[in-house]
Formats: structure tokens, C-alpha cells, sequence
């Protein structure tokens, strides 16, 4: 049996706002999370073994490991100190000790390396290893300089001259002196904050010798400028960044993460309402779920002329079915989730100092309070017919489900609507859909949207849209007004979730959705 030992118990420190919500192992690199390229190079060595140390938001590297790989052998191993007084690399080391008795592999969890190493099945360590990359500048990473075919130095970081950077990733053969030494390190001084194995490959080296392989391409996802300039490189699928949600693709699931439990538990829960129209949930933990891979894109990369009219047809058969035994304070879940929400989130975005534009190409329109005093919140809330839903009826969310375009599977479902799982106002959904056919991830990709202030309080917001999409507006209208819907409305809350989007993203989109958001509500309230 080959054992692993990979690291995963630090904090992240380095990773910002990305690692105040999950662990860095968790973090998306394209399609995937970091782990899961770590676990790729190993998938050929038949008898494997890993041992996982588990510290900051260890419980999700546990959850999830045990949801997507069912089939591996993990030990996991907590480490009590990850972060603080006492905390460091040699002491998580340490707490694997007991379980790696013999020659091992040893990765830190934010090594991505994308050779194929080519490991037999029956691989086995016969040798002290470091696994290198050529780098120019050593300023973050210990550096190597090499004699032949070994290792004749190991530097601490930032040294001037040097023939490799050490990348994160050894075998140790010589596992009983590598024990010795790092207990050594660590009795002699149990603040060793930044020591690690780095100290004990340079003190074994004394007198056992260390061979190397060079990498070609390496990237380190510890590193948030190095994360973020491979981020979303060579993905298949475009998701939207969020730090408290993500998603992972693999060959026949996928995997969705949520940092609010509760948030994650509705939506399973929600899935009993949605049976027929979306894919199946294979499994779950707290904040982990499962559902099978369905070969399809989002029809957000769709360019059928007729596809929301389609789609809308569609729901109206299969989605938007009406119940019988709607709540008798239906209205007063609406005002919650309309009104109540809305004044929330004018709160927040005016605490984060969001620009409250009171003229907006060239007409005085007035701040958010005098906007928001002339909606028609009765005629928003007087409903008493609730509908199953979807809750985030975005192209991105569906998928097509038939070459003809006419059936498609939902995703990413709302988890509730003012708090209740099951009923909810059709209204939403298609003021969803119409605020994405206007404004959707692209606009927010390549930036096709404006805001500039020409004054103090003045500025001037402008969206370029997707043709095809726009060209379909008249087929969306014409299945409102077929249908009895009105359009208004629609048009009302589609204004109203631009301005709900708006403290939940950074400036400039936090400026321009808020006064986007308001400068459309200002003249679809005259109406």
C-alpha cells in the first residue's frame, strides 16, 4: 500500500476573502477543486491510502472527500492547533505520524500539477524525492540547488541563486528519520510557526541523499495572484465566482458546495417539488450535494430564436403548476420576500456607501427613497394562487433537455420563497428570466455594462445585451399577455431585483445594478 500524506489543516492566509468561507483545498480551478487534481495523479497506483490533516473548515474537506471519492481509503487526521500560538506546518506533520509508518508521498493541498506522472499500479517508493519547477524569482518558495542527478542544497525562500524552486510535493524513503527530525524541531521549539518539511529535507540531506524530477507545469493555488490568473482558465462550464458557494464537475456527478448548511438542506429538501424537471440528487451531506451529470450545456450558450418561447411554453406545462392548498398569509409571505427583502438590502447598500444617483441619463429621478415610496407593493403582493417555482429562472440554471430545444432540465433551484419550501409566486420566475435575457453573466464577464458619474449626483448607465436574446423580448410578452400575466409587473420586480443584486456584488456592478435597478423602476412605476 502507498501512503499520501496531504496537508490540508492551514488557513490560507495568503488567499484573502476566498479561504473566510471554505478550505483552500475547495477552492475551483477551472472545472475542478484543487483536491481533486492532487487525487488525479495518483489514480493509477492500484493500493492507496490517504491521510487528510483536517484544521480550518476541516469538516468540508471530510464531507466532501467521502461524497465524490466513495470508492478511496482516507484516514483523516484533525489537527487541533491551525492557526495561532502553536500551530504550524511541522505540528499537523506531526499528528499523521502515528499513521504512516513506512515510505510516503507527501503533497500540500495547494500544489497543482498538471504532468502526467505516470505512476504504475504497483508503484513504490524506493527513494528520498523532491518534486521541482524552474522558476526566476524564489520569493515565496524554498529553492534547490541540484549536483547531477541529486540534490546539493536546499535554500530557505527568496534566495538569489538557486537552480529549481521545491514545488510542495516529496517521497520519503527514509520515513523514520524524517519522523526523528521533525520531533526534534518541534521539542525544540513548540512555536515553530514557520517551520516545516522544508528544515527536515535540508537536515536529512546531511547524510542521505535526494533525487528530483522537474515539473512542467506546476501553479500554485496558495498564491491568491497565481489563483486568480488560473481561475478560470481551460473550463468548460462558466460559473459565476461566489466565495460561500461553488461547484466541481466530474466525469458522471456533480458537486455543489454551500457554506450556509441550512441554504443546502432546503434546496434537497426543495427537490421533492422538482423531481421531473431537474436531475436527480445522488446524495448529500451538511454542505455537499450531489446530482448526476447530464450531457447538456445551459442554454445561456443557446442561440435558437425561439428558445424563450419555447422554454416559457415548457414551464407552463411542466414547472409552473398551481396548488390547491395555497397558504391562507400567502400575501404576507410575498411582502416579506418583495418589500421587507427590498428595504433590507436598500440598507445594506446604502451602509456600503453605494452611489445613490438622484439624476440618471440627464432625468432627476430622485434618491431610492423617493423611488421606492411610488412602487405599488399591493400590486405586487395580491396574490392568493402560489405555484411550485424555481426561484432563479436564469438561462445559466437551465439546461436543454432535447436536440429540438423544446424540453430542459433545472438547476440551481431557489432553496425557498420568503421561507416557504413549497409555494411560491410565478411572477419571479419569469421576472427572472426577464432580467437575465437584459442582463446576464456575460454582461458581468465582458463587462458590457456603464456607469459614470458626470456630477456629484449625477451619472450616466448604459447595458449593451445579447441580440438574440433582446430579439425574443416579443415572444416573452406575447406569452404574458396570452397567459393573463401583467407584463408591469413583471417589469416592476425585474427593476427591483437589480437593485437586490447590488450590495451582493462589488464596485462598479454594485453601482451600476443599484441605479440601473432605479432608473427602470422610476418609469415602469408611471405605468
Amino acid at each position: 500500500m502507498v501512503k499520501i500524506l496531504i496537508t490540508c489543516s492551514g488557513i490560507g492566509s495568503r488567499m484573502g476573502e476566498f479561504t473566510n468561507y471554505t478550505n483552500k483545498s475547495l477552492l475551483k480551478i477551472g472545472d475542478k477543486f484543487v483536491v481533486d487534481y492532487i487525487l488525479d495523479l495518483f489514480k493509477n497506483i492500484k493500493n492507496v491510502q490517504y491521510i487528510i490533516t483536517l484544521g480550518h473548515f476541516g469538516d468540508f474537506v471530510k464531507q466532501y472527500l467521502i461524497l465524490a471519492y466513495p470508492n478511496l481509503n482516507f484516514i483523516f487526521v484533525k489537527v487541533d492547533k491551525y492557526s495561532g500560538p502553536g500551530s504550524s506546518l511541522v505540528y499537523s506533520l506531526l499528528k499523521a505520524k502515528k499513521y504512516i509508518q513506512e515510505p510516503f508521498i507527501y503533497i500540500t493541498c495547494d500544489t497543482i500539477i498538471l504532468d502526467n506522472l505516470k505512476y504504475p499500479h504497483d508503484y513504490k517508493i524506493q527513494s528520498n524525492k523532491l518534486y521541482l519547477y524552474k522558476n526566476k524569482c524564489s520569493q515565496n518558495y524554498a529553492s534547490v540547488i541540484c549536483q547531477k542527478n541529486t540534490i546539493k542544497t536546499i535554500n530557505d525562500k527568496n534566495s538569489k541563486i538557486f537552480d529549481y524552486i521545491y514545488l510542495g510535493k516529496s517521497e520519503i524513503f527514509d520515513y523514520q528519520l524524517f519522523w526523528n527530525i521533525l520531533q526534534h524541531i518541534y521539542d525544540k521549539s513548540s512555536n515553530c510557526f514557520n517551520k516545516g518539511d522544508v528544515n527536515v529535507y535540508r537536515k536529512m540531506l546531511q547524510t542521505k541523499t535526494f533525487y528530483f524530477k522537474i515539473i512542467n507545469q506546476y501553479f500554485d493555488a496558495g498564491n491568491i495572484n497565481v489563483f486568480q490568473s488560473y481561475i478560470n482558465k481551460n473550463n468548460e462550464y462558466d460559473v459565476l465566482i461566489k466565495y460561500d458557494e461553488s461547484i466541481t464537475f466530474h466525469h458522471d456527478k456533480v458537486i455543489k458546495f454551500f457554506y450556509n448548511k441550512e441554504k443546502n438542506l432546503k434546496r434537497i429538501k426543495r427537490f421533492q417539488y422538482l423531481t421531473d424537471v431537474a436531475p436527480k440528487i445522488l446524495n448529500y451531506s451538511d454542505n455537499f450535494h450531489v446530482i448526476e451529470k447530464i450531457n447538456s450545456r445551459p442554454i445561456s450558450e443557446n442561440n435558437d430564436r425561439h428558445l424563450i418561447f419555447k422554454l416559457l411554453t415548457w414551464s407552463k406545462n411542466n414547472l409552473w403548476k398551481s396548488f390547491q392548498d395555497t397558504p391562507t398569509n400567502f400575501k404576507t409571505i410575498i411582502r416579506d420576500f418583495y418589500y421587507v427583502k427590498t428595504m433590507k438590502r436598500i440598507k445594506k447598500a446604502l451602509e456600503m456607501k453605494i452611489d445613490d444617483y438622484k439624476i440618471i441619463n440627464g432625468i432627476n429621478i430622485g434618491n431610492i427613497d423617493k423611488i421606492i415610496s411610488q412602487v405599488d407593493f399591493n400590486l405586487l403582493c395580491n396574490e392568493n394562487i402560489s405555484y411550485n417555482f424555481h426561484g432563479d429562472f436564469i438561462l445559466d440554471n437551465i439546461l436543454s433537455n432535447s436536440d429540438d430545444n423544446s424540453s430542459f432540465k433545472l438547476i440551481d433551484w431557489r432553496e425557498d420563497f420568503g421561507g416557504d419550501l413549497k409555494h411560491g409566486d410565478i411572477y419571479y420566475d419569469l421576472a427572472k428570466l426577464k432580467h437575465n435575457i437584459f442582463f446576464n453573466h456575460k454582461n458581468i464577464e465582458q463587462k458590457l455594462y456603464k456607469v459614470e458619474q458626470i456630477q456629484e449626483s449625477e451619472c450616466v448607465v448604459d447595458l449593451k445585451c445579447n441580440y438574440n436574446l433582446i430579439s425574443q423580448i416579443n415572444d416573452f410578452e406575447k406569452f404574458v399577455e396570452k397567459n393573463g400575466f401583467n407584463n408591469n409587473k413583471i417589469n416592476i420586480l425585474m427593476s427591483l431585483i437589480w437593485i437586490n443584486m447590488a450590495p451582493l456584488h462589488e464596485y462598479p456592478l454594485n453601482v451600476f445594478l443599484f441605479n440601473f435597478g432605479k432608473y427602470n423602476l422610476y418609469f415602469h412605476n408611471k405605468k
